[in-house]
């Protein structure tokens, strides 16, 4: 009988490949620079730049003078919606971007996640261990670890990303 249900090793190539993709997207972020926001924000550091009045701002914007300050202060105490800065950056005839820039590779992230799960799973093992009088040296620990950070690399999500009692949220 033919079944209807699809078989899970099939979507695993295609899952590979779109992660894959995010990763890139992400890492070719990580080299870019990022310019310093400046101190008064840059809403306010444009219109200055343009010699543009808050009241002109407003005007172009359909906003009230008052309305402008107060989202120039919000922004430069980073409590300004994407939306706003959005609709002022068009107002001002600039592009608006923002973006979340990795410190590192995103497989090193992973990979320092990964042997601080297994660092956590491996030490909880050995202290079972100990007490039933079977521990293992520090290197046969640390061979462990990788090995077990390898095992979490690959199942990936929940695994080296879940909650655990020693870390609280990973």
């Amino acid at each position: 009988m033919y079944s209807f249900q699809s078989n899970p090793h099939k979507r695993q190539p295609v899952k590979k490949m779109v992660l894959r993709q995010y990763r890139e997207l992400v890492d070719a972020v990580k080299g870019t620079l990022s310019p310093s926001i400046p101190k008064e924000g840059w809403i306010r550091t444009v219109r200055k730049a343009l010699d543009m009045s808050g009241a002109q701002l407003a005007d172009r914007a359909g906003m009230t003078r008052n309305r402008i300050s107060v989202l120039e202060r919000r922004e430069a105490d980073g409590d300004i919606t994407l939306n706003q800065l959005k609709q002022l950056a068009e107002v001002l005839d600039c592009d608006f971007s923002y973006t979340l820039k990795p410190k590192k590779a995103v497989s090193d992230t992973m990979q320092e996640r990964a042997l601080k799960v297994a660092k956590i799973e491996v030490k909880k093992a050995s202290k079972n261990m100990f007490l039933e009088a079977q521990s293992v040296s520090k290197e046969k620990e640390n061979i462990l670890i990788n090995e077990l950070a390898e095992e979490f690399m690959r199942a990936g999500g929940r695994k080296l990303w879940g909650k655990n009692k020693e870390d609280k949220v990973f």
